[in-house]
């Protein structure tokens, strides 16, 4: 059961996070995430797997997370590709050599960090004892490969003979697809190091401060959507490029603060628990605005961000105490 607590609650929180925290998919519609369970869940359970055998770290679980995107929506929905998809959503900052610029580059970001980097920190936070070793083993993995293989088999399925859609990608987009899943899978199963970085003398900030951070930068970045939905002139043509360079920028800033402030002095769960936090709040909070919403759906996801906060807040209040515990028994030994 300590093993397949923390599994269970990975394939489950990635969709809830991934459709429902993120407003793609409505509360009225939750029973649909059955669907998605298996290419969500047992995809970033893998990833997990793959990083936590090898002893790498989280850039590696952020690669496979959009190597994951790239499965998802390139190869299997083809919606980096489909001119028609969701209504004229493609149309949000105009296409570049048949891709849905503006959505290739916010739904690949997406993946990455919510739909496999998110879940799995929280899924950590919750069972910290198993934190760095595999939830399974060889017939376990065995068998969420072959989850895995039908979820994508599934998407495929609705994406093609969903309403409006029957659209397949030519091949030379489908290999662009296929090659940037090589190419970040290699990068990211580089050779083995260690998952730990040095420490620096440099003192961790505020957890205030990083939970900030996680949600400007979740809304610099998702924010191109509701811009390109408000159909404003710098969204269009050329000039698309100012707003997209902007937010590739600032998710790099993020990811470089967040990688420094991990090797300060004094960082620790309290921090994990508040990027987490403040991820997911701007996760929502661009998922509200995007979406369209029935009153019920919209109270619905209103009462899930209020979750979302107390589970934060439980995981925060747990962390603080156990960092206060370590501290004075620190203190006793050197006194």
């Amino acid at each position: 059961m300590r093993r397949y607590l923390p599994v269970i609650t990975l394939i489950v929180l990635a969709p809830v996070v991934a459709e429902l925290l993120g407003g793609s998919t409505p509360i009225s519609d939750a029973y649909t995430l059955l669907l998605w369970i298996p290419i969500y869940g047992c995809g970033a359970l893998l990833i997990r797997e793959i990083v936590r055998r090898r002893g790498l770290g989280w850039p590696s679980i952020l690669l496979l997370g959009a190597a994951y995107g790239f499965i998802e929506e390139g190869l299997a929905l083809q919606s980096l590709f489909d001119p028609h998809i969701y209504g004229g959503l493609a149309l949000w900052g105009g296409r570049i050599l048949g891709i849905n610029g503006v959505y290739t580059e916010v739904v690949i970001i997406d993946h990455a960090v919510w739909s496999v980097a998110v879940p799995i920190l929280i899924t950590e936070l919750l069972f910290p004892v198993t934190r760095t070793e595999p939830y399974l083993r060889r017939l376990g993995t065995g068998v969420a490969v072959l989850w895995y293989l039908l979820g994508v088999a599934i998407v495929w399925v609705v994406g093609f003979f969903g309403p409006g859609r029957g659209y397949l990608a030519p091949v030379p987009l489908l290999s662009v697809a296929g090659l940037a899943v090589v190419v970040l899978g290699v990068i990211a199963l580089g050779p083995p190091r260690s998952a730990r970085a040095a420490r620096t003398d440099l003192a961790a900030p505020s957890p205030w401060l990083v939970a900030a951070v996680g949600l400007v930068g979740s809304v610099a970045v998702l924010g191109l959507f509701p811009l390109g939905a408000a159909d404003l002139a710098f969204m269009r043509g050329p000039l698309v490029a100012v707003p997209m360079l902007a937010a590739a920028v600032i998710a790099t800033c993020v990811a470089v603060l967040i990688t420094r402030w991990a090797r300060a002095r004094g960082w620790g769960d309290t921090h994990l628990v508040a990027l987490a936090g403040g991820a997911l709040v701007g996760h929502s909070l661009i998922g509200d605005l995007v979406f369209p919403k029935t009153l019920v759906n919209r109270v619905g996801l209103s009462l899930l961000i209020v979750l979302v906060i107390i589970l934060v807040s439980l995981l925060w209040r747990r962390a603080s105490q156990t960092a206060a515990s370590r501290s004075l028994g620190r203190g006793s030994t050197a006194a």
